[in-house]
């Protein structure tokens, strides 16, 4: 059984427990702007909800966290924060900004989250932070509510588009890319085991499970090959938060 010690310390070593037609990257307007600024909100691979865990070669599970699913994407100088429905969020978050500066152009798929003083995920205090819009409280939450974000696949380093890679060689590539960067962590899996993965997220009360087949590649919209399994816990955070929206 994995105890919430464990759930602390894996969050502490950057979590070691654990779509449309592509565009072209060789014409001249690519090279003019960079691959990493055409990429968009709409080239996210989404997730299909299935009912049950279940334990199979050839998949990859990862923990499913309560944030913000975004789209990072950084040419030069330029970064943006996209979320699922387009908005750049980067004037939200300067400490992921000032994160961002030391990677190569990228465009990296990943949760934005805000933990507790335990290392968990809380999704009213990530909601409180990218409301704000007055610089001097946002330069505050910063240092004292300071966001990170879970990365789990990298669709294009340094102009070469990787979409047609396999889950498994993106990720080796966006572990190494991604070696030097607190605040932007490495969404690290487990190979076959989804259904002890499952019992063990349930235990703790987490929101759920994410199960990749290996070999996929990065097609945009929803896909069979990811798949997302809620807990009991995740499945009565999300009536909550549905009873709170028609209140």
């Amino acid at each position: 059984m994995v105890s919430r010690g464990w759930w602390h310390g894996a969050l502490g070593q950057a979590h070691r427990a654990e779509a449309c037609v592509h565009r072209r990257t060789d014409s001249p307007h690519a090279s003019r702007v960079g691959v990493a600024l055409m990429f968009g909100h709409q080239d996210l691979m989404l997730c299909t909800s299935t009912g049950k865990p279940f334990t199979r070669s050839g998949w990859l599970f990862e923990l499913k966290y309560d944030g913000f699913r975004v789209l990072i994407a950084k040419h030069g100088k330029q970064m943006r924060l996209l979320s699922r429905r387009g908005r750049d969020m980067a004037r939200s978050f300067p400490e992921l900004i000032a994160c961002l500066r030391d990677l190569p152009d990228v465009v990296i798929d990943g949760e934005l989250v805000v933990l507790n003083d335990m290392g968990a995920p809380q999704f009213e205090r990530l909601r409180w932070r990218a409301l704000m819009s007055q610089h001097r409280e946002v330069t505050h939450a910063a240092q004292t509510e300071p966001a990170a974000i879970f990365a789990f696949d990298l669709l294009a380093i340094d102009g070469h588009d990787l979409r047609k890679q396999t889950l498994l060689e993106r990720k080796a590539a966006l572990e190494k890319v991604l070696a030097r960067c607190p605040r932007i962590k490495f969404a690290s899996h487990i190979e076959h085991e989804g259904e002890t993965f499952y019992d063990q997220v349930s235990q703790l009360g987490l929101e759920g499970v994410v199960c990749k087949r290996a070999s996929s590649l990065y097609v945009a919209g929803p896909s069979r090959d990811w798949l997302k399994i809620k807990t009991a816990a995740g499945m009565q955070v999300d009536d909550e938060r549905l009873r709170h929206l028609r209140a």
